[in-house]
């Protein structure tokens, strides 16, 4: 099962039973790729949180206060004469993934140069540079999964933008405690992030309340 932020919950199944098992991802963070070749295979690649919420910010257009790593990363490319042509999510080595970042020279397409990089980090310099996101479509076919049933979470928090995870799937629908962990950490990434310090350090202090606790039980 994969939350998506935007409030839909999709039941999915491996797209080649054969290549391997399931990994658990919930509650991890994760990107999740669509293939557009008609086959609509969806890749999800388990990232850690802050590259998670600053892709968020960046897809909805969110000014941040201070330069990203990315935002650095696109201006040094640009001052260098080159521009970014496309990243590729090119294999996978045991849990994994690993990408590409192409560059090619203002006015001289055949001087091109890559980089290896993480998914997370490639992925979010594509959409700042809005360049094409591809994968290995061998990759695609063996990692890939297929969405069974789609709909809306049962229940979702009145305040919700879209952007928060309600709760997990669990039979017997009871509060899951590595769901209020997953979204403690998130509040206080997106609070410092934002440069909310103290409303950083509120959340901190609670997620260690909740980690002391859980490990006093």
């Amino acid at each position: 099962m994969i939350k998506m932020r935007d409030g839909r919950h999709l039941r999915c199944v491996h797209n080649n039973p054969q290549g391997g098992h399931l990994p658990d991802y919930a509650p991890h963070p994760a990107i999740v790729l669509k293939m557009e070749d008609g086959t609509g295979l969806l890749l999800p690649i388990i990232v850690l949180e802050m590259p998670s919420v600053l892709l968020m910010a960046a897809v909805r257009n969110v000014q941040i206060a201070r330069p990203t790593l990315y935002q650095v990363v696109k201006e040094m490319i640009d001052k260098m004469g080159y521009e970014v042509k496309l990243v590729r999510v090119t294999k996978r080595v045991h849990e994994a993934y690993f990408a590409q970042l192409y560059l090619t020279k203002v006015g001289d397409k055949t001087d091109c140069v890559s980089f290896d990089l993480r998914p997370s980090d490639a992925i979010n310099i594509a959409v700042r540079c809005k360049v094409p996101i591809q994968v290995n479509k061998y990759l695609a076919y063996s990692d890939g999964m297929r969405v069974i049933e789609s709909g809306k979470l049962s229940a979702q928090s009145p305040a919700s933008d879209g952007l928060l995870f309600t709760e997990l799937d669990r039979p017997s629908g009871q509060p899951c405690i590595e769901t209020k962990e997953f979204n403690l950490v998130r509040n206080m990434l997106i609070a410092a992030v934002e440069e909310r310090y103290r409303d950083a350090a509120q959340w901190r202090d609670k997620l260690s309340q909740l980690r002391a606790k859980r490990n006093f039980t």
